[in-house]
């Protein structure tokens, strides 16, 4: 690749079976390249679901047609069962077992709590990447970096697990730090586990959940390996629809909205911040850009035209019977607020409506996408 391109990054946030839209979008983009093309972006960042995305698409940097058609074919044929244990067998005993585990003496080590066991999310996710592959799209100059942002339930930070060119350096700031790690299956289950929905996973001596918990600047990881453009694709779910402000909100409105607070506000935060710095930085000559040691980062924010309640609440009876039945028995009644219901519905019709969505709201933005892509 030349070397006087710009380094454009791929940011993709977290929003579990909402990320399915996110993939519409990259289908959209990869139609205009030829078929061997490499990838318009050199630097990956992910959290949560959007890590699991740009892992698959990294992985595919010298042919992103490839690795976006490769990603589609995933996405549209999952099924809950392939994310977690979906069957009363397999939802009973493991909410059994952790029962069981709870009851035991302190001696004895507890396992991560979850009310869903995404062990069939770990078989699938090493039965479809190729890891060893991130290493060689490096080593043959196709990718600058790729970063996975998780929250450590320890030290209550936000740390990116980064793997990319030499040059890139660690870093530390307040309330985050980026380490440098060979991305595996383990990073993108502790990226992907929502709290109280899948278990913490372990990493080393800790243990880490969704990325999106203590994420104070989403933007970081991309800047710091580096990026001149920044392409967020974000799941933030439009409030279309007026609601009667009258009536008390109940579980499920309240976690809906607490979900939708954890993927996006600190988002919009950042985008907010960079904007202003690039005001200020305009506003000087070169040289003294040069001197402070910043740039101007181009951005552009792409979100869904409409809300993914309807359509959750439209395929929320593919949703296996068992799955169902323990939502309704911690109180959720995702009928009459699927804000929760759209993040684990993991199946194939729901999910292929949302890549539709994708795929046109980029067909809608088709000229701004291609002049922000050259």
């Amino acid at each position: 690749m030349a070397k006087d391109k710009p380094k454009i990054s791929l940011l993709l946030s977290g929003g579990g079976a909402r990320a399915a839209y996110q993939v519409g979008i990259l289908k959209a983009i990869s139609e205009w390249y030829p078929r061997v093309h490499h990838s318009p972006f050199t630097i990956y960042s992910g959290t949560s679901a959007g890590a699991i995305n740009v892992t698959s698409i990294a992985s595919y940097a010298s042919c992103f047609r490839l690795g976006v058609k490769k990603l589609e074919w995933i996405w549209s044929r999952l099924h809950s069962r392939r994310i977690f244990k979906a069957s009363p067998y397999g939802m009973t005993s493991y909410l059994a077992g952790q029962w069981f585990a709870r009851l035991q003496a302190d001696h004895h080590e507890r396992p991560p709590f979850g009310l869903l066991n995404n062990r069939p999310l770990r078989q699938l996710l090493n039965q479809v990447n190729n890891y060893s592959r991130l290493e060689k799209q490096i080593l043959a100059g196709n990718l600058d970096g790729i970063s996975i942002t998780v929250s450590s339930y320890k030290s209550g930070q936000s740390v990116s697990f980064f793997q990319g060119q030499k040059e890139l350096e660690e870093w530390d700031r307040a309330k985050s730090k980026g380490r440098r790690a060979l991305i595996n299956t383990e990073h993108l289950l502790a990226s992907s586990a929502i709290p109280l929905v899948f278990p913490a996973t372990r990493l080393g001596q800790t243990y880490y959940g969704d990325g999106s918990i203590h994420q104070l600047a989403p933007l970081r990881p991309s800047l710091k390996m580096g990026a001149d453009k920044i392409l967020i694709i974000d799941l933030i779910n439009q409030k279309l629809d007026e609601r009667d402000h009258t009536k008390a909100p109940g579980l499920a409105a309240l976690g809906g909205h607490l979900m939708d607070t954890i993927f996006s506000d600190t988002l919009t935060a950042d985008l907010e911040h960079l904007s202003r710095t690039n005001a200020l930085l305009n506003a000087l000559p070169a040289s003294e850009q040069q001197k402070i040691n910043m740039k101007i980062v181009d951005h552009i924010h792409l979100f869904p035209s409409k809300s993914f309640e309807p359509l959750a609440q439209k395929y929320y009876c593919h949703m296996p019977p068992m799955t169902r039945a323990l939502m309704r028995l911690t109180g959720l009644s995702p009928r009459d607020d699927a804000a929760i219901t759209s993040y684990i519905l993991f199946e194939p019709a729901y999910i292929n409506a949302l890549i539709e969505l994708g795929y046109h709201d980029a067909l809608e933005q088709e000229t701004i996408l291609r002049n922000f892509l050259k």
